[in-house]
């Protein structure tokens, strides 16, 4: 269904449908990050803030509580789910123009990723920085700069 969302979301289950499947699933293994990431994606595609918010916490809280994260790319994974949950958090608000709270979750994401030395993770923060910017204000500085960065590191 993921996959579908991504690539074909016709394709897919309706919303309702999908969300009452994941609502038995859930039931059942509440510690099932996936589901809870299916949940925010299916959440996005009806634009339900609240529910997009609380399937996508969820998510990286079961995968820093399960371990599963730091089991699959050998990194430390619990501060590295950290980091990536408070980028997506500041790209949900982003999305949902709540740009005061964007910045808010921005600036959260990467204090952790420089106390990682994690400059995959900063460059991807310095490409929301820009949007969520380009939403405020008008920057061409801070576009240079993360091009030039996103090539340094070999970053599409």
């Amino acid at each position: 269904q993921a996959s579908l969302l991504k690539n074909d979301e016709t394709k897919a289950l309706t919303p309702a449908s999908l969300q009452k499947e994941l609502n038995n699933l859930l039931k059942f293994n509440p510690d099932f990050a996936e589901a809870h990431y299916l949940s925010y994606l299916n959440s996005l595609r009806v634009q339900d803030v609240f529910s997009s918010t609380h399937s996508l916490l969820h998510y990286f809280d079961r995968l820093i509580l399960t371990g599963a994260e730091s089991k699959s790319n050998g990194e430390e994974g619990y501060g590295r789910s950290l980091r990536y949950a408070a980028l997506n958090l500041a790209a949900l608000h982003c999305r949902f123009g709540h740009y005061q709270q964007a910045e808010l979750a921005l600036q959260e994401a990467i204090r952790i990723a420089q106390e990682s030395n994690d400059h995959v993770c900063l460059q991807h923060c310095l490409s929301w920085l820009y949007i969520l910017e380009q939403k405020i204000f008008d920057s061409c500085v801070l576009l240079e700069h993360s091009v030039n960065k996103s090539l340094h590191f070999g970053l599409p």
